[in-house]
């Protein structure tokens, strides 16, 4: 062991290494700092850019807000859901049945055109949420007649995944045993 070594540290580190590593350090640090303060300043500009953008964009005068209140409707649906399949592609076309069980004669319904594909459509999410919020709210109004026509219809015109089958199952068997206790009723 060398004379610098502490015998109760063990360790042999010589004084000139420490030295060089120290000023390195301090180096490193000087120039962490310099960053740090640069990027603090870049980021002051930048947080108020986007304070005078929200400001911009959320101001309101007290006429303007009045006008907003004075003008708004709270959305009530209450058993319309099933109109957004109309735009679907291909469109959903209620039968007569389905029509008077809803009051809905003054519906427009696409009519049927000529060049129908029999190919399925890809169900997307966006039509998965819109066929599935049409079906619960028809079930909940015990529309079960009208329930399993939109339930045909998706099952004619879009393709088939698990999630998808296991959902159709689900509501078939719900379908089925509401319309049986009716039935019975």
């Amino acid at each position: 062991m060398s004379a610098e070594t502490d015998p109760f540290l063990a360790l042999d580190v010589s004084t000139d290494d420490y030295a060089t590593t120290a000023a390195h350090d301090q180096q490193v640090g000087a120039d962490a700092t310099v960053a740090a303060v640069q990027a603090e300043d870049d980021s002051d500009a930048e947080r108020e850019k986007a304070t005078a953008a929200r400001a911009a964009r959320t101001r309101y005068t007290e006429e303007d807000f009045i006008a907003q209140k004075a003008s708004y409707t709270a959305r009530i649906d209450e058993g319309s859901v099933w109109k957004q399949l109309l735009v679907f592609d291909p469109p959903f076309r209620p039968s007569g049945a389905f029509m008077s069980a809803l009051d809905a004669g003054d519906v427009d319904v696409p009519k049927a055109n000529g060049d129908s594909s029999t190919g399925k459509s890809k169900l997307d999410k966006k039509h998965h949420q819109a066929i599935q919020a049409a079906v619960s709210e028809l079930y909940f109004l015990q529309k079960y007649a009208a329930v399993q026509e939109i339930i045909t219809w998706a099952k004619e015109h879009f393709e088939k995944d698990k999630k998808w089958d296991a959902q159709v199952v689900k509501w078939e068997g719900k379908i089925k045993e509401k319309m049986s206790a009716q039935e019975v009723a």
